[in-house]
């Protein structure tokens, strides 16, 4: 079913309720959107209506697409409604109505999204703690708008400063040197599996004649230091649809980076419908506090949503070229800072994936049940985020370990490639790393 909330009256957010006909198992799955929201996207809402979930998703207040933020523009109230309030007001229309159709509330209450979708899973946790019982928040865009002035930042050095730009053709030279730079038992099929332990120094592959793909220049050279102190990973600059896409693509129509810090700028952070990323100054274009309070999920409070027994489980690709694995971390640490690691552990834990892009993706095991395109190995909480998910928020069993899959091909029907298990994220680097399992040696544990 369909239905629309008007919070406001400048309010218009559309929504959709999936409700299995028969063998509702009594959960409820409000699920997030991509990018600048704006659509109603059907096939997860048909995934969790099979698994025998009532779910919903919402456009959060507008139509459009998730590349494009002109909606914005002169619509104060709409990016309130994107920012938080689309979430309450559709958590709160989906409660009365699955109440109307079966006669009772839902037993168990879970949001599930990556990218804004995991901004929107922590602000669901963050400011309305008591609508959740599980959170599951993939390389969550939390802090937004530090990250769309980052991306305005990086674009503006890569494109206006001269001999600044990085060719795609040098990101394997770039790649093989930061691998080179990783203790080799940590190196697996070309993956580093923890990228806190390679100790990569850019001005090694400084030309020394003539430029090539193989080497870079002082001003390259600068670029990739910036990149990696944004965040991201070198060790995976190399990988197909990774950095050439999201950071240093050439075609400057294409969802990217670029596109994301255009489109802030001129009408979600600013009302500049003229700004290019050549304009950018870093003193000028500030988000303002208002803006920041609205867009970002930047709460190290979870006491209100742990105390009554909240869980949130996170996930992060080493690899993602979008988000910034970096700034996932830093703000993992921030929490454990306020809320104790011990503490937080026991509510909230957090998993990194070596060689996953953004969400999915990649060069390594990357498939855990968090997406339609990245389906679980088996329907166990061993295998599957959710099934770990409700685990924890049902039955108090912690997650210690998530197995993640490869499969032949992208494709569950061809068979699997490898597996690797995860294990929640710690301050201190191991000095050995899991390697993948090879899908011989699958067969053998089955």
């Amino acid at each position: 079913m369909r239905g629309v909330a008007r919070p406001t009256r400048a309010s218009r957010i559309v929504f959709e309720l999936w409700l299995p006909e028969a063998g509702w198992n009594g959960r409820y799955y409000q699920l997030g959107n991509g990018g600048f929201g704006g659509d109603l996207h059907h096939p997860p809402l048909a995934a969790e209506a099979a698994r025998g979930n009532a779910a919903a998703v919402t456009d959060t207040g507008h139509t459009g697409d998730g590349f494009d933020a002109s909606w914005a523009a002169g619509h104060p109230e709409r990016v309130v409604d994107y920012g938080h309030r689309s979430i309450k007001s559709t958590s709160d229309a989906a409660r009365a109505l699955i109440r109307a159709y079966y006669g009772r509330a839902a037993a168990h209450r879970y949001f599930a999204g990556c990218s804004n979708g995991g901004r929107q899973a922590l602000m669901a946790a963050q400011r309305y703690p008591d609508d959740w019982d599980g959170i599951i928040a993939g390389a969550p865009a939390n802090l937004w708008t530090d990250q769309l002035v980052s991306f305005a930042a990086l674009q503006r050095r890569l494109r206006t400063v001269p001999g600044a730009w990085l060719p795609p053709a040098k990101l394997p030279a770039i790649q093989r040197a930061a691998l080179a730079s990783c203790p080799v038992a940590t190196v697996h099929d070309s993956v580093a599996t923890d990228p806190r332990l390679c100790r990569f120094d850019p001005a090694r592959l400084l030309c020394r004649a003539s430029e090539s793909d193989d080497c870079l220049t002082p001003a390259q050279i600068e670029s990739l230091r910036r990149i990696t102190a944004a965040g991201y990973q070198p060790t995976s600059a190399a990988v197909v649809e990774n950095w050439n896409r999201w950071i240093v693509n050439p075609d400057t129509s294409s969802p990217s980076q670029l596109i994301f810090a255009t489109q802030a700028f001129r009408y979600l952070l600013q009302d500049r419908p003229a700004w290019e990323v050549a304009a950018f100054d870093p003193r000028r274009d500030v988000p303002s506090a208002r803006v920041r309070a609205t867009l970002d999920a930047d709460s190290t409070d979870y006491r209100r949503f742990r105390d009554r027994g909240g869980r949130i489980l996170s996930y992060f690709g080493w690899a993602d070229a979008l988000i910034s694995p970096g700034a996932g971390i830093h703000y993992y640490h921030r929490v454990q800072r306020i809320m104790e690691r011990a503490r937080t552990e026991g509510f909230y834990r957090l998993f990194m994936v070596p060689g996953m892009t953004h969400c999915q993706g990649g060069a390594s095991p990357d498939a855990f049940g968090q997406s339609l395109s990245a389906s679980a190995l088996r329907p166990d909480r061993r295998h599957d985020i959710r099934h770990a998910l409700e685990a924890w928020a049902e039955q108090g069993i912690p997650p210690d370990e998530l197995v993640a899959a490869r499969y032949r091909g992208g494709d569950p029907a061809k068979g699997i490639a490898a597996t690797r298990v995860l294990r929640p994220w710690r301050l201190e680097p191991r000095r050995r790393s899991t390697p993948p399992v090879s899908s011989r040696k699958v067969k053998r544990q089955q």
